[in-house]
């Protein structure tokens, strides 16, 4: 084959960028990494809102606030606050070097009991040895320390002789009657909460 076939064997030369194409990847990877950042900030802030019932001025339950304000599902929410939790758990640990790169390492961490996640992670990072930690290595070695599902569903009973329904629809009514005002609504929906909480739904 000649020259050509020792061109076709060769291995490809990496196409050098450009010092215009090397500066817009580093501004590009900057943008990344402070996105990431980011991320991490706006899971804590989105918390601190729950945490604290910041939307009760002009919504009922945190999921309305999450829907109409943010556009966000109740599900990513706490994926956000859960990666957020993750982050400052593993931040604060001094010998930890190697922390999650991505949202999808932090939510195979989230399930696992607090107590056990440092363990987890570092048992991730074991496993992973020499190579990049995955997702995939995270949730294999998660898995020892989530707890067992046991296949049945526990509801907490109600206490005996107590009824919510009558009270439930009382506050409907109110509702109704409110008519936006926004301090009564506040208050009724904390009300609802309570009996919610009571009642074990």
């Amino acid at each position: 084959m000649g020259l050509l076939g020792n061109v076709l064997e060769s291995t490809p030369l990496k196409s050098l960028l450009t010092e215009a194409e090397q500066t817009e990847k580093q501004d590009l990877e900057t943008a990344i990494k402070s996105g990431w950042k980011t991320f991490l900030e706006v899971g804590s802030a989105v918390a601190k809102i729950r945490d604290k019932k910041l939307y009760r001025d002009e919504y009922e339950t945190f999921e309305e606030y999450l829907l109409n304000e943010l556009g966000y599902s109740l599900p990513y929410a706490y994926s956000l606050i859960g990666s957020a939790e993750v982050n400052a758990q593993l931040s604060a640990i001094a010998e930890i070097t190697v922390k999650p790169l991505n949202e999808a390492q932090f939510r195979e961490l989230i399930p696992v009991p607090e107590a056990k996640r440092v363990a987890a992670w570092k048992s991730a990072v074991k496993l992973a040895g020499d190579k990049t930690v995955t997702a995939k290595i995270v949730r294999q070695a998660a898995s020892a320390f989530k707890p067992r599902k046991t296949g049945k569903v526990t509801k907490k009973p109600t206490p005996p002789g107590v009824n919510l329904k009558p009270a439930l629809k009382l506050i409907d009514d109110i509702e109704k009657l409110a008519d936006n005002n926004k301090p009564l609504l506040a208050k009724v929906a904390a009300l609802r909460e309570c009996l919610q909480r009571i009642g074990g739904k």
